[in-house]
């Protein structure tokens, strides 16, 4: 059953044309040939891809790498807070000693003052 929908088109210069059916475009492009082979292009395209799939690639791999890396060495801050443990040391307050070691000395006396003096209003000294 043919489709007897049809349509305009506008061209940049604003000229109407038209109006076309759908079964119009359809033989209209039947009748189109392909663009001329270039193989400088194909090549360049070829090239470009194979040079972006390896550039994935090799992000792809490092970052997989860095992964491993980071596993390792969660592996190995487990068993150092495993061998403070089997030492008798607390590893809670140990993991608060390094979390304040990194902080600035003047932020760790002003969050030890608030908390001084949030525990007395609280009664708690």
């Amino acid at each position: 059953m043919p489709d007897e929908t049809t349509m305009t088109m506008t061209l940049p210069d604003g000229t109407t044309t038209g109006p076309f059916t759908l079964d119009d475009l359809k033989a209209a492009t039947g009748k189109l040939k392909g663009m001329k082979a270039d193989p400088d292009f194909d090549a360049a395209a070829t090239t470009a891809y194979r040079v972006t799939a390896a550039e994935l690639r090799q992000f792809i791999e490092r970052y997989e790498r860095l992964e491993q890396d980071r596993a390792g060495v969660a592996e190995d801050m487990k068993e150092v807070m495993a061998e403070a443990k089997a030492s008798g040391y607390d590893t809670k307050v140990l993991r608060k000693l390094i979390a304040l070691r990194k902080k600035d000395p003047a932020d760790v006396s002003e969050e030890e003052a608030i908390l001084e003096v949030y525990k007395a209003a609280l009664g708690m000294d």
